[in-house]
């Protein structure tokens, strides 16, 4: 029976080990429409694999490069390193206007770029309170009138109306998850640590998933392997592939939700790895989905080639979906998405399906 591989690098979400990875499998088996999966429940198959049944006739194992845990948390550490990391990523993000170049002409993007930013603003006032109201020095200390006067700067920048937007904004978006991503991609596309004395987190990361990928592919003779790269893992998979030798399969790749893109305006060498991978020798298929009720990815930016394609997709969200990222996580049991992803395994059992014969395969 033909098996193939396919690996899950996810985005960046604070879940546990495998949670991503029930959350596809389940999403893919309900949205199938063509090819029915079945999942096989059977002892012999390895922990950590998700393994489903295609038509009796081909096998699909599931597996997650699980990278979660090496990302520290900003909004978790102390006032000190919040109000410092945080000054970092205003500098970062919002002073380096270049990054909003191109991102104007593009009103779902722009939208959802501005309300993490807002997310961002707010949490960022939050903590410079929190931390002007722990500063207590002695009514005989140098600093003491100064500490004085941005107290009551504080209870002026705190006042109702601000704090009324404030508490609109927490409330219909994942705040602390925007801030630490913001502070993760910083990390990541500068070649920060997560901590001193510790390597690069980038690093850590592309070694995680290529040891997790290299203990796969040896447990089974797998006739493909395919990648599906979401959120942030789609720069996680751009970052391993494009420098991975060859692994002695055909690999097929397919980011959905990604960054790439607009990341990339922030961290050249990005780009110059989306470009290397597309001429990736074993590179069968790259397939970049994205949504425009997706609010916060702009695409990969693949280059026109015959086998490197964009492909938008439908996705329905109400406007609180849309902006509180939900629209952005459910791309696993979307229908266009997972025919995208499984096609190339219907070809395989039905060898009359050309890659032609499908206007889902047809670049855009």
């Amino acid at each position: 029976m033909r098996r193939s591989l396919i690996m899950l690098v996810p985005g960046l979400t604070r879940v546990t080990s495998t949670a991503q990875l029930s959350e596809f499998t389940e999403g893919m088996i309900a949205a199938s429409e063509r090819m029915p999966l079945t999942q096989i429940s059977d002892p012999t198959v390895p922990a950590g694999i998700n393994r489903l049944r295609v038509n009796g006739k081909q096998e699909l194992d599931l597996v997650e490069a699980y990278w979660n845990d090496l990302v520290p948390s900003i909004t978790q550490q102390s006032l000190k390193v919040r109000l410092a990391r945080g000054f970092s990523l205003i500098w970062f993000w919002l002073a380096n206007l270049h990054i909003w170049k191109g991102v104007l002409k593009r009103k779902y993007l722009t939208f959802g770029l501005t309300l993490s930013a807002l997310a961002f603003i707010v949490w960022y006032i939050g903590t410079i309170i929190l931390f002007v109201e722990a500063v207590e020095p002695t009514s005989d200390s140098p600093f003491y009138p100064a500490v004085q006067q941005l107290k009551q700067g504080v209870e002026y920048i705190g006042g109702w109306r601000i704090w009324l937007i404030a508490t609109a904004v927490v409330a219909v978006m994942p705040v602390a998850l925007l801030v630490d991503i913001s502070d993760f991609c910083k990390r990541y596309l500068t070649n920060e640590p997560a901590a001193k004395g510790k390597p690069a987190v980038r690093f850590e990361i592309i070694q995680r998933v290529r040891e997790q990928l290299e203990k796969s592919i040896k447990l089974y003779d797998y006739d493909s392997v395919t990648i599906v790269g979401h959120s942030f893992g789609s720069v996680v998979t751009v970052d391993l592939f494009a420098d991975l030798p060859p692994i002695g399969k055909p690999i097929r790749i397919l980011t959905m939700g990604s960054l790439i893109e607009v990341l990339g305006k922030q961290a050249p060498w990005l780009q110059n790895e989306v470009e290397q991978l597309s001429q990736r020798k074993d590179l069968i298929e790259w397939i970049d989905i994205k949504s425009h009720s997706d609010w916060f990815a702009s695409g990969s930016a693949v280059p026109a080639r015959h086998h490197c394609y964009e492909r938008i997709i439908g996705s329905y969200g109400t406007f609180p979906d849309k902006l509180a990222a939900r629209v952005h996580s459910r791309y696993f049991d979307n229908q266009e998405a997972v025919r995208l992803l499984l096609t190339y395994f219907e070809k395989q059992n039905d060898p009359s399906i050309s890659p032609t014969s499908h206007e889902i395969l047809e670049p855009v």
